[in-house]
């Protein structure tokens, strides 16, 4: 009877998550209808978290494989990688313009070059401390320029060294993450979306791998193998 009841709950989990899901699809295919970035996030832990307390129950209660915390620790990742690439290309909030390519034509692109396109490392990083010691820049547009940077590929630093067992060296690591932030930033100016800038580069390279020596410590690392059940 404490099975069904177990049951009937991950029942309820998965589905409320899976309409939650299909409500953002619906809402980012929708025509000048957005959410804001914390909307999103919210949305997104909260699927998150249904997930992860199903297969909690799976495994502690109903005493399932442990390979099932592999595939919602995949379904995460999963979730993370399309979050990066809409903030990356498509979120019109922060003036993500990814079909741009569709419309390219020499004025758009020249445009783009002068705007947001830069090579010259920390050329930007110190445009936007200048800006903000001279009032120039809100503390809101310097933070989610510069610490949004550092910070939004962290939890790649997690992901990667759990899913993929091979790439758990730091040389490894970092030469998959300097591949993969390039990928997104070719994209961003092939799409014409977003900026293509070497100090993101920089700057995302720098943050995930604070986030990877951080997750390196012994009792750091032990919590995260406790907290996706590892353990």
């Amino acid at each position: 009877m404490k099975d069904r009841g177990y049951k009937f709950l991950i029942f309820v989990f998965y589905t409320v998550s899976l309409f939650i899901l299909l409500f953002f699809i619906k809402v980012r295919l929708t025509p000048n209808v957005y959410l804001k970035t914390g909307v999103k996030i919210i949305l997104l832990f909260i699927i998150c978290l249904l997930i992860y307390f199903s297969s909690y129950i799976l495994v502690k209660k109903l005493n399932y494989d442990k390979k099932i915390l592999k595939i919602n620790l995949i379904i995460y990742f999963l979730i993370y990688i399309i979050t990066i690439f809409n903030l990356t290309l498509f979120d019109e909030i922060y003036g993500r313009q990814g079909f741009n390519i569709v419309k390219w034509n020499k004025e758009l692109f020249d445009m783009y070059i002068n705007t947001s396109f830069n090579i010259i490392p920390f050329d930007t990083i110190k445009l936007f401390i200048n800006g903000y010691i001279n009032d120039l820049v809100t503390l809101k547009d310097f933070f989610t320029n510069v610490f949004g940077n550092l910070c939004a590929f962290m939890p790649f630093s997690i992901f990667i060294p759990l899913i993929f067992k091979r790439i758990n060296k730091y040389y490894k690591f970092l030469i998959v993450m300097t591949i993969i932030i390039i990928v997104i930033e070719l994209l961003q100016f092939i799409t014409m979306s977003g900026a293509c800038d070497i100090d993101d580069l920089i700057l995302n390279l720098l943050g995930v791998s604070i986030m990877y020596f951080i997750i390196k410590i012994k009792i750091v690392n032990k919590y995260i193998n406790k907290l996706f059940l590892f353990e």
